[in-house]
């Protein structure tokens, strides 16, 4: 009888296989389950070893249901994940003591919490022949007793796309706010979806899809990452992997920065290697900062608040700032001021624009606008820009406007305009960025301001001369020429005498003599021809223009007096 009843108990259990063993299955049958408990144990491996799956610990006691490369030395780098994602608090894990994977055996398999909640179902119904398997591509299969694929993990893709899996009209990649797409013209898309706004930034909503390169005129919606490195979308859109070529392992994944990026591995240190990006300039990423946030590349790509405003969370930008003060009805006009941000605009959502209009009517448009809370005045032709939403907030040195912040008449602001940056991890900076609004750019690209060029080479003749007439007088003054000497050299009152380069060179002490002094400091000759060689060198087609690397360096090393030496050539 007590033989009977130990029976009766321990078959209910035998009815689930339990992976809880050293070796990892390659096949999953109904009725296997595995346990949050061994969450340090490999569930499923594909056949060559690339890809594993299972429990993956997000943190202490958190858990998802996940796959990744096995080859990976570094973190699990995780290609799919089942459990819900939120765009605020990301995945949902389960409890390390207590959850299950499990094969039905109507065919469903399925991811259950400590409390048997269900968290997470594949909804197949594909009988007690059901088998589960995970495919040297990545792709994890549920089989029926046909051998006939009823779902795949290929089919709902999270934030990365492996070889041979095709993101379609059906399917997105979504990291945070950001998402990749396809639209509803057949064009592939970024698009922020935050909180308060939804903005396309990728590609340029400033230009239709053909100036982008894009073709509307498909009916596919699809996108593939090959073997050899190649993503090529039925748009037109490609990215071509820097070290293209077969035998390398690839993904392209959206980061949470908003852009994305194609990477290759490392086979000898097990890293993987940026090969490939949608995005160069990382301040166009729509929400990167945040509302009310700024991107700035005047010293690297980081993020700032404004004046009198202050982060919201420490540890995420993507959260944006807030006012460091308060407003209320009864408050007049007069109660405001405005703080300069020089080259600075918060990108789209105008409240209003106004061209040619001077720079008192547009500070008393939004001082007047009670949901004015900045505008962008853009000198030369006169554009004003008022604002009452700020996103997408930009600092880049050439931009040929400032932004304005309406603060309070006793703010902490009004002593120290610009407040503290913060480094911000997203990837290398961009060579450039399109800032203001929409309207503020022509959108043909051969279109080029010729006052700037002619004010360039007006500036340059100028240094020249000063050149010349600096190292005539160091000449005379330094090498104290005799009385006998100095006869042959009054021949330059009479005939113009040209110096050669090296001999200005050695004249002035390679240049490092003074050529004037002002409000802007010492300014000597190879400084400022590094300046005008970066001001026509931003003249040139797209292909041909510095880096903001090169850039930034150029002037971070003209600023420096006692290390100077201008090492950058356009």
């Amino acid at each position: 009888m007590a033989a009977l009843l130990y029976l009766v108990v321990l078959l209910p259990l035998l009815s689930f296989k339990i992976c809880s063993g050293t070796s990892p299955w390659q096949t999953m049958t109904t009725g296997s389950r595995i346990r949050g408990e061994d969450h340090d144990k490999v569930f499923l491996i594909s056949p060559d070893s690339t890809f594993s799956c299972g429990f993956h610990e997000l943190g202490t006691n958190a858990l998802t249901f996940s796959i990744w490369y096995t080859t990976s030395t570094t973190d699990r780098t995780v290609v799919w994940t089942a459990n819900p994602y939120s765009a605020e608090s990301g995945y949902s894990p389960v409890n390390k003591y207590g959850s299950r994977i499990s094969l039905n055996h109507d065919g469903n398999l399925i991811l259950t919490d400590t409390n048997g909640s269900t968290v997470w179902e594949s909804r197949t119904s594909s009988g007690k022949h059901t088998t589960v398997a995970l495919l040297n591509s990545g792709n994890l299969v549920i089989n029926d007793s046909s051998n006939n694929i009823v779902w795949q993990s290929f089919h709902s893709p999270t934030d990365t796309l492996l070889p041979g899996q095709n993101l379609t009209k059906d399917t997105r990649l979504v990291s945070g706010y950001h998402h990749l797409y396809f639209d509803n013209d057949n064009v592939l898309r970024m698009l922020y979806d935050g909180p308060e706004i939804t903005s396309i930034y990728w590609p340029s909503p400033d230009y239709n899809a053909e100036k982008n390169g894009r073709n509307r005129f498909n009916s596919t919606r699809i996108a593939v990452l090959d073997d050899m490195g190649n993503f090529v979308s039925s748009d037109g859109f490609k990215i071509e992997a820097s070290d293209s070529g077969p035998g390398i392992k690839r993904m392209i994944t959206i980061d949470y920065d908003g852009n994305f990026r194609m990477y290759s591995l490392n086979a000898s240190t097990g890293k993987w290697n940026v090969t490939g990006q949608a995005v160069i300039q990382m301040c166009y990423v729509h929400g990167l900062c945040g509302k009310n946030g700024l991107c700035d590349y005047s010293s690297g790509l980081q993020c700032r608040c404004p004046p009198d405003y202050e982060m919201v969370n420490p540890t995420n930008w993507n959260k944006g700032c807030r006012p460091m003060f308060s407003t209320d009805k009864k408050q007049s006009p007069e109660d405001f001021t405005f703080v300069k941000q020089p080259h600075a605009d918060y990108y789209g959502f105008d409240l209003s624009s106004n061209k040619s209009i001077s720079f008192e009517a547009c500070w008393n448009i939004c001082l007047n606008t009670k949901t004015c809370l900045s505008f962008t005045y853009k000198g030369g032709d006169g554009w004003c820009y008022t604002k009452d939403l700020l996103y997408n907030g930009q600092v880049y040195m050439y931009f040929p406007g400032d932004n304005y912040m309406k603060v309070p008449k006793n703010s902490n602001s009004l002593i120290s305009a610009i407040s503290k940056k913060e480094s911000l991890t997203c990837g290398p900076p961009g060579s450039e960025v399109m800032l203001g609004s929409a309207s503020m750019y022509g959108t043909k690209k051969d279109n080029i301001n010729w006052t700037y060029f002619y004010v360039f080479a007006a500036i340059l003749g100028a240094l020249e001369l000063l050149v010349i007439v600096t190292g005539w007088y160091l000449f005379f003054e330094k090498h104290n020429i005799p009385k006998s000497m100095e006869d042959g050299y009054k021949m330059i009152t009479n005939q113009f005498r040209r110096f050669t380069y090296r001999e200005l060179r050695e004249a002035t002490g390679k240049f490092k003599e003074e050529l004037g002094r002002g409000g802007a400091g010492i300014v000597y000759r190879e400084q400022a021809i590094a300046m005008v060689k970066i001001a026509f060198s931003c003249l040139e087609e797209r292909g041909k223009r510095p880096t903001m690397d090169e850039i930034v360096k150029v002037l971070m090393s003209c600023d420096d007096e006692d290390d100077y030496h201008p090492a950058y050539s356009y």
